[in-house]
């Protein structure tokens, strides 16, 4: 009897090459997929996505309200009675804010000329020339610039709430399916149950953890940079729309709390003296890597988990396809991404490159 060979080394080398390749052209045909799919139904997608992020994020508490009283009906109830009330004041609340800025910004205008003028007439050394062309003044610090740039960020959040009734009825239907939807998938994929539900475990534990520092990170920066700016501070215009604003950018990673510094930064050095506009650069920018460098990394330990260059990607390309709303939620969403990848072997590849620390793996 003739035993059969076994296949060479070189053979079995040349099947794993081929299997990568096809593992890596399979995720690129994807993503690629996936891109377009986020431009071209952002109308269904993204509210999809705010209703998929909102459920794990409602899950704790829900969890927590009915251990206590027993009722699902009561427990998701208290919880989206909750967040529907506190958008809708935050709206109002912001509304009133921006009222009484776009009321200061003839002030600031004013305050802008008088700068120029003093500063055109000075000898600093050749600067002075710099002062007397207003061209690229009105481009950099121009008030009506700084204006279009509030407008334009709380009418991207105002078109993100515009969309909480879609939102909302996704939810409301995640949350009616949510324990026949495990039913038909434990029936459809046996083998994919405990690995289905360790995904979901560990993104909620993951976006509560990450919204959780969040959270408390943007509220303490947002609390000290209104301080800073506030009539016991420096007392600029607007002190008060700032801060929320400053609490609101900061959920987008990396990028958040260096554009809501901005506007303040250039209103301060318009109303105050260059060196105590300085002295509130310095106070906002320590500010900044205080929470961003210290606070939150120690807040949200590995529960993250994400390379710093794949959240500013993420970050880039979700607010390229869906604005402002898409950079906020885009972290928590490459979050489940990654747990995903991570529970498949063959995109586990693609998992480890997006973590920020091996050993987590």
């Amino acid at each position: 009897m003739k035993l059969q060979e076994s296949p060479p080394m070189e053979a079995l080398s040349k099947v794993g090459i081929d299997s990568k390749r096809t593992t890596a052209t399979s995720i690129a045909i994807v993503g690629v997929v996936v891109y377009l799919a986020l431009v071209h139904l952002k109308p269904i997608l993204m509210p999809l996505a705010i209703a998929v992020l909102l459920f794990f994020l409602i899950k704790p508490p829900e969890q927590y309200i009915y251990g206590k009283v027993g009722n699902r009906f009561v427990s998701y109830g208290v919880v989206l009675l909750t967040f529907i009330i506190a958008m809708y004041l935050i709206s109002i609340f912001l509304y009133e804010q921006l009222s009484l800025f776009v009321d200061e910004v003839p002030e600031i205008t004013a305050a802008l000329e008088e700068k120029r003028v003093e500063y055109a007439q000075s000898d600093l050394y050749g600067l002075e020339t710099i002062f007397s062309d207003s061209s690229w003044i009105n481009v950099l610090a121009s008030p009506s610039n700084i204006e279009t740039f509030v407008l334009a960020i709380l009418g991207s959040l105002g078109a993100f709430v515009g969309t909480m009734i879609t939102v909302l009825i996704f939810l409301l239907f995640i949350i009616l399916e949510e324990h026949t939807i495990a039913k038909r998938f434990n029936a459809a994929f046996p083998q994919s149950t405990g690995r289905a539900r360790k995904i979901v475990q560990d993104s909620t534990e993951s976006i509560s953890a990450y919204v959780v520092s969040k959270v408390t990170c943007s509220g303490g920066q947002a609390l000290v940079m209104t301080l800073i700016i506030s009539p016991i501070g420096f007392d600029l215009p607007g002190w008060f729309l700032f801060g929320v604003l400053c609490f609101l950018l900061d959920f987008i990673p990396i990028l958040g709390a260096l554009f809501a510094t901005i506007p303040p930064v250039l209103i301060g050095f318009i109303m105050l003296e260059p060196f105590t506009a300085t002295m509130m650069l310095a106070l906002l920018i320590g500010n900044q890597q205080m929470f961003g460098s210290l606070v939150e990394p120690n807040l949200s330990g590995a529960k993250i988990g994400i390379s710093p260059l794949v959240l500013l990607l993420t970050v880039m390309l979700f607010s390229q396809v869906w604005g402002i709303a898409g950079a906020i939620i885009g972290a928590p969403m490459v979050i489940m991404a990654r747990l995903i990848l991570d529970e498949n072997e063959r995109t586990r590849p693609v998992a480890v490159m997006m973590s920020n620390d091996i050993e987590e793996e």
